[in-house]
């Protein structure tokens, strides 16, 4: 392995080289999917369809393991920069580039569903640009993400059959390209939305938003976005439709083909992975040589001045890679990662070991093992350099929305994510950053000096770099918790909550559930508010005394008294380590009286019963 490319909705993707030094792209699962049979199921089907590709218009597989503890799958590295970059740094596509864009992609379909294999997932970061035209990636697995919660920017690439659940066909394939090609020609996805809500909504109920589009690719791209799957062209009709596309000779004396600055674009970029993939095999020779050179030394064997001589030659080199592949117009994309934290990966992490890898160490000597916190966030004290006490704490089980409304940019971006920071209060302060990769994830870090007279900027400065720290190390490594198959811990809270339920207790509600934290989702009606969380903190048995037992059935839970703010439910489902537990939490706000905690017993009780046995 040479470097990690990125972090996908499915694990870590990284640059290697075959034994016959053919440059792969290996996506290796990770291990809260690896655990799951049916997964691995799926994936081994995708992986057989794979095989069956010869790669012309997609990334040929080269090999697999489906039955390894982490399966991986390795595919022909594509130099060349996907779609969505090309057109955020070149702008929308011309006529001929668009012609060239449709054709390959028909001929990838073509190719694809010969194999009897449907992509599901065709958006514009899996689309590469080559000289010779587009070539489709991660057709391998894009079928085995079945449950995954697709990222907002995703869903306009999805068809109507798709976001609503039911059965999908080539057909759905086809819909994607029509609106990659209604991307490309216009620079904004056909169904617009912040949400996931109004994209859904768009992608099954609006006509596209094609403002800007050339009125000679319009009529192909409405065709493809049909909403009956029936009415869409097969991948062989796109095909002829896509060569019917009229160029003018005057304007594209060539034909179809990527326009001048794409061409340059599509150069630099390839020239950039191709240096950066030869300078990163060297470093690894580098340290494969160093490596074993201490084995030698290990062994007793005696080194010369020679030798030593050769070892800093080797480190002299060594360093001169890292320092070049970190120049500008050096591929920063393969070195840099963006963060792609999903939800489900959010709801396993162990924040006490990111703390402790990223944070202490770097920002000083922790007095303290790290220990979790409330609603699945950890925090330890560390001592720093100028010999004062900083606390910090890691929370992934906050609110994107309330970081977003509360927290101000800092301008600082690492891994792709902006850096949000809210005013200091005292000698504390608070940074945090959002991802969106399989449903939306905030991640916060808290900071708190033990001096009273701390300088409130230093204390946020403090906090903005350990948030740099954690962004960093999730990139490449996700260190996830040991639990239990049956742990609550691995379920999207949204999933337990049943709406007819809820509706019954809210009335009119608002939309639908939504998920506010990885742990927590929430449904709001004219009735009130309700929320419910799948979370690891203190036992209600061990924690405030606020909280009262009560016998619900079969279950003792544990409830505040119902009051003015509503009422507070509890059920211990098993212990973890220490005082804490896993545990269901329902709260219920807005209602009168004591209906609250009567209507909050009625939504735990469904709940209970949804959970894994």
């Amino acid at each position: 392995m040479i470097a990690v490319i990125a972090r996908g909705q499915l694990g870590r993707v990284l640059l290697g080289r075959s034994p016959t030094g053919k440059l792969v792209a290996v996506k290796q699962v990770d291990q809260v999917r690896a655990e799951d049979q049916e997964f691995r199921a799926r994936f081994l089907r995708a992986v057989e369809s794979g095989r069956e590709l010869d790669g012309v218009h997609t990334a040929a597989v080269i090999d697999a393991d489906t039955e390894s503890e982490s399966p991986w799958l390795a595919t022909e590295y594509i130099a060349g920069p996907d779609l969505r970059t090309t057109v955020e740094t070149a702008g929308p596509l011309p006529l001929p580039g668009l012609k060239l864009l449709a054709s390959g992609l028909a001929a990838a379909l073509i190719e694809m569903h010969r194999a009897v294999l449907v992509h599901r997932d065709l958006v514009p970061g899996n689309v590469v640009l080559t000289p010779q035209g587009p070539r489709v990636i991660d057709f391998g697995i894009a079928g085995s993400n079945a449950g995954a919660e697709p990222a907002v920017e995703s869903l306009a690439f999805m068809s109507p059959e798709q976001v609503e659940g039911r059965a999908v066909t080539s057909a759905a394939d086809v819909f994607a390209v029509g609106a990659l090609l209604a991307f490309a020609a216009t620079g904004k996805t056909p169904f617009p939305g912040d949400f996931a809500s109004q994209v859904t909504y768009r992608v099954v109920n609006s006509d596209p938003e094609l403002d800007g589009a050339p009125p000679e690719i319009r009529e192909l791209i409405l065709s493809c976005l049909e909403k009956d799957p029936a009415k869409r062209p097969s991948p062989r009709g796109l095909a002829d439709a896509a060569a019917e596309i009229p160029l003018d000779a005057a304007t594209a004396p060539g034909g179809a083909g990527w326009p001048h600055p794409v061409q340059d674009f599509i150069a630099s970029n390839r020239a950039d992975s191709e240096w950066w993939a030869r300078t990163g095999a060297q470093e690894a020779g580098y340290r494969d040589q160093l490596a074993r050179m201490a084995l030698r030394r290990r062994r007793g064997l005696v080194w010369a001045a020679a030798g030593v001589a050769t070892v800093v030659a080797f480190g002299a080199a060594l360093e001169g890679v890292s320092h070049w592949s970190r120049q500008d117009g050096h591929a920063q994309s393969l070195e840099n990662p963006n963060l792609a934290l999903s939800a489900s990966e959010a709801r396993l992490l162990d924040p006490c070991a990111v703390i402790d890898m990223a944070v202490v160490g770097k920002s000083g000597t922790r007095t303290a093992d790290p220990a979790w916190s409330y609603a699945g966030g950890c925090g330890t004290t560390v001592l720093e350099s100028a010999q004062h006490q900083v606390y910090y704490k890691l929370e992934a089980g906050v609110d994107a929305a309330a970081v977003r409304d509360t927290m101000q940019p800092t301008g600082a971006v690492v891994g792709g994510a902006e850096i949000r920071r809210a005013d200091p209060v005292g000698n504390s302060c608070r940074s945090a950053v959002v991802t969106d990769a399989g449903g939306e994830v905030a991640l916060q870090v808290y900071a708190e000096d033990d001096a009273a007279s701390a300088d409130p900027a230093q204390v946020c400065a403090s906090a903005e770099h350990a948030m740099a720290a954690v962004v960093k190390l999730l990139t490449v490594d996700v260190p996830l918790r040991k639990t239990p198959k049956s742990s609550i811990l691995r379920l999207d809270p949204c999933s337990v909550l049943d709406s007819a339920v809820a509706q019954r207790v809210l009335g009119v509600d608002d939309g639908g559930a939504r998920s506010i934290t990885p742990h927590e989702c929430g449904m709001s009606g004219t009735g009130g508010t309700l929320r419910v969380g799948l979370v690891d903190e203190t036992s209600p048995d061990k924690g405030s005394p606020a909280l009262v037992s009560k016998s619900l059935g079969q279950y003792t839970v544990y409830t505040t008294a119902a009051s003015p703010d509503g009422c507070d439910i509890r059920y211990p489902v098993r212990a973890t380590s220490g005082d804490n537990a896993e545990q269901v939490h329902v709260s219920l706000v807005g209602t009168a009286s004591g209906a609250d905690c009567a209507a909050a017993e009625a939504v735990l009780t469904d709940v209970i019963a949804r959970l894994p046995k």
